[in-house]
């Protein structure tokens, strides 16, 4: 434990030099109290500890990824973000639950409404039900389809991360990173087509523009591998990609972790070049750059809205 905090520590450093310091939303307090009594609201508190949703801020978190969004897109993105991460932690790393929970479809669910008429009282389909609601009050409709893609993805991705938690034997990298990117939960993201001036809920995006979107989840997820990696191993949690690189290229732990945090820079040098010939593309629209520049921003916040982890795995040191 004591090796991984020092590497902790690494990356923490890491992420402080290849990110300028991020403002937050000036109403992140009010999306936090929001978005933790949603989660009462819904019934979504009885599957997860008081602890999690403390260390998770997941309303602060949105504050910075979106600091111009519009208080009522930022809030409906945190209520979706909290339904992943509570999904995540409840469900997604126990096979038999992951499972059970495909066959409920929650994609078909989020996209069209179709809820499996045997499960009554479920607080995660209940909370998607009613987010899936909320997303169509505020104009998002045709956005559904999208975010079901994404959840789709997701639980996909999940799936195939249950041998790896069984056998203890990581895919190769080019897998895990694909993974990954849908692991990370970024999808809620698409929600900023629901303010003034972005690319219309019905719109299809040009390639590059979502490419750049889910660039923008990897690093995210490879961010909280880095600074999550401390507490995974204390847990027993293989799933990393420092796990990965260590099996796939020989390393040792230490060498294995640093060359996770080059592949973070590597990544986000390549998504800066690729936001930068975007920014300079003329046959995009107005709403597309728009969209490009809400992408940037979420990779920008997204790096100091790790910070309540590494305050976690610091305090959880002294335990």
């Amino acid at each position: 434990m004591k090796e991984d905090l020092h590497l902790a520590d690494y990356a923490h450093t890491h992420l402080l030099r290849l990110f300028a310091p991020a403002r937050p939303h000036p109403d992140a307090a009010v999306l936090e109290a929001d978005v933790r009594g949603w989660v009462t609201a819904t019934g979504l508190h009885r599957l997860v500890a008081e602890e999690r949703l403390t260390t998770w801020q997941v309303g602060h978190l949105i504050g910075f990824c979106m600091p111009g969004a519009p208080l009522p897109v930022a809030r409906l993105t945190a209520r979706y973000l909290m339904w992943e991460f509570v999904f995540d932690d409840a469900v997604a790393e126990q096979d038999l639950l992951l499972r059970q929970y495909q066959s409920y479809d929650l994609p078909r669910l989020l996209g069209a409404g179709d809820r499996p008429p045997a499960v009554a009282d479920d607080p995660l389909l209940d909370a998607l039900a009613r987010l899936r609601g909320e997303i169509m009050e505020a104009g998002g409709e045709l956005l559904l389809p999208v975010l079901a893609d994404g959840l789709r993805h997701y639980l996909a991705a999940s799936a195939r991360q249950s041998p790896w938690r069984s056998s203890e034997q990581p895919p190769c990298l080019g897998d895990y990173l694909r993974d990954r990117t849908s692991t990370a939960g970024g999808h809620p993201l698409y929600l900023q087509r629901l303010a003034p001036g972005m690319p219309a809920p019905g719109e299809s995006l040009p390639p590059a523009l979502t490419a750049l979107a889910e660039l923008a989840f990897l690093l995210g997820g490879l961010a909280n591998d880095l600074l999550g990696y401390a507490i995974e191993q204390a847990n027993g949690d293989p799933v990393n990609v420092v796990t990965v690189l260590a099996h796939e290229y020989a390393l040792t732990r230490a060498e294995a972790y640093r060359a996770a945090v080059i592949l973070h820079a590597g990544h986000k040098h390549r998504f800066d070049a690729n936001a930068a010939a975007l920014a300079a593309d003329g046959r995009l629209t107005r709403q597309h750059h728009h969209f490009a520049e809400a992408v940037a921003g979420w990779v920008h916040g997204s790096a100091a809205a790790v910070e309540p982890y590494w305050q976690h795995t610091r305090t959880r040191s002294h335990l």
